[in-house]
Order: C-alpha cells, then sequence, then structure tokens
C-alpha cells in the first residue's frame, strides 16, 4: 500500500513538471527593449531584420526592403498607428522563413523609417499577430529564445493563466493597475516601455483597419504597481494618457515588463501563461 502511495506522488510530480514538448526553436536578440529575429530569404545571404510584435494586427515590412527584395506592391490599404493613420500597401508573396518556420506570405509595405530610427539597426519588418494565429508561442526572456509548442501543459509551478480579448484585432489581457478596477490592455511585445496606462477616454469603439503601434512616446511617467492575475509587481514605470491609444483598449503591456516573465501566447486555446523568470 506505501509502495503504491509513493508510485502516485512520483506521477504526480512527474506530471506538475513535465515538459511541454517543442516543435521549434528560434533565437533571438533583446536590443533597444525589443526583441529582434534573423529573418531568412530565398536566395539571399543575409538576413532581414525582423521584430515581434505581438501588439500589432499584422505583419509588415519596410517599404524599401520591399522595393529592393522586388516584392510586387500593391493596393493601398489605411493602417492605424500610435500617431494616427497612415498608409500601407498590401504584398501577397513574401517568401521568407524564421529559424526554418515560414512567416506570413500576405503582409504590409509600410513605412518604418521613424522606427528604425529609434534603433541601432534597421528595421525590416515585424511578424504582427498573424504568426502567432494557430500557434503556442512561448517567449523566453532570459534564454533569449522563442519556442513553439506542440501542447501547452497547464501543470506549471508558478504560472498564472488569463484569458485573452481580441480587440481591434490585437491581443488583450486583463490587469489592475494601482488597485483600479480590471482593465484589458494590449500584450504588446512591439513595446519597449513596460507599461501604457490610459486613465480616461474610455469609450468603446472598434477599428475595421489593421493596427500598428510601435512607439517609444508617453505623456508622463508615474512609478506604480501592477497586478497580472495573483502575481504583482512593484514599481513598474507607467506612461500616462489621457487619450485612449486605440479604441476601447486601456493601454499597453510592454517589454518592460514582460522581460521579467516567461510568457506563453496560447492563441489557439485562447489564453496566455505568465510564469516569473527565474
Amino acid at each position: 500500500m506505501r509502495l503504491l502511495a509513493a508510485t502516485l506522488l512520483l506521477e504526480l510530480l512527474f506530471q506538475s513538471t513535465a515538459l511541454p514538448v517543442i516543435q521549434s526553436e528560434i533565437p533571438f536578440q533583446y536590443q533597444d527593449g525589443l526583441i529582434w529575429l534573423k529573418v531568412d530569404v530565398p536566395g539571399k545571404t543575409s538576413s532581414l531584420n525582423f521584430l515581434l510584435d505581438s501588439g500589432s494586427s499584422v505583419s509588415a515590412v519596410d517599404i524599401r526592403t520591399a522595393k529592393t527584395c522586388r516584392l510586387e506592391i500593391g493596393d493601398r490599404q489605411p493602417v492605424e498607428g500610435i500617431r494616427g493613420q497612415a498608409i500601407g500597401y498590401r504584398i501577397t508573396d513574401l517568401q521568407c522563413s524564421v529559424a526554418g518556420n515560414a512567416v506570413p506570405t500576405s503582409v504590409l509595405a509600410v513605412d518604418l523609417e521613424a522606427v528604425s530610427a529609434c534603433c541601432r539597426q534597421h528595421v525590416d519588418g515585424i511578424l504582427g499577430l498573424d504568426f502567432f494565429r494557430g500557434r503556442i508561442v512561448r517567449i523566453d526572456f532570459n534564454a533569449r529564445r522563442i519556442r513553439l509548442l506542440k501542447d501547452c501543459d497547464l501543470r506549471v509551478a508558478n504560472c498564472e493563466v488569463l484569458p485573452i480579448k481580441r480587440c481591434n484585432g490585437a491581443f488583450c489581457v486583463p490587469m489592475q493597475i494601482a488597485g483600479n478596477p480590471t482593465q484589458w490592455l494590449r500584450l504588446d511585445t512591439g513595446c519597449d516601455s513596460a507599461l501604457e496606462w490610459v486613465v480616461s477616454g474610455r469609450a468603446k469603439r472598434q477599428m475595421n483597419r489593421p493596427s500598428i503601434g510601435l512607439t517609444r512616446t508617453s505623456v508622463s511617467h508615474i512609478n506604480t504597481w501592477v497586478q497580472l492575475g495573483h502575481d504583482s509587481f512593484d514599481d513598474v514605470t507607467a506612461g500616462i494618457h489621457m487619450n485612449q491609444i486605440f479604441p476601447g483598449e486601456d493601454g499597453l503591456i510592454g517589454n518592460g515588463l514582460l522581460s521579467k516573465l516567461c510568457l506563453t501566447i496560447d492563441e489557439p486555446g485562447g489564453r496566455v501563461i505568465f510564469e516569473k523568470a527565474r
């Protein structure tokens, strides 16, 4: 009887620490508060520099890079950005991969020169929410690895599981800031700050155009505490916004906070798993 009990205990311990199956692993560089990926183009010896941006509802390529790669520039399309509307051009023939994994072939060509000017290297493109679609993506900031998982085992110690809500084509998750009622903020790996918090102007309205929100701008800053599920974080620097960054959303959660975590975005399961970095 004791042997059976010990066997069951060992099995439970094994299950609680079982690791998910990794289908693919993608190295990244964490620089300028952003996640940089090397994207390979068939027939070219040099790679392109892309950013992983979960806050962008679509993937995009810089208009100059698109012309250099001789991609076919299609129809104009309005794009919603941090500083208002911009113009993009539909591209349907992008043939690239990152660590052997295909990137979306249908993207927007947009002007990313302003983003490049804030970084130490040129931004050739961004991988947006469409890269996450149908995938379970774990971002391990400590290991500098993105892991595409076969499954998402919830029996992981020290983790918080939160629902994902789609708003304006992006992922939003619930968060409490400074003891206020729960708000829904965009999960944005394309934001280098910790938190961009909208404190007023909360009228709910959806957008019907793609949104690309790479930015470093805030009006003013405060240090506050936040809560994700049961996990709390003290002394978080938050940019304060009196107007909504994107309609119907309460702000952005950026890499300044996300880099303290191991982040798993389970798009098929409609959830995100936060594990505190060890």
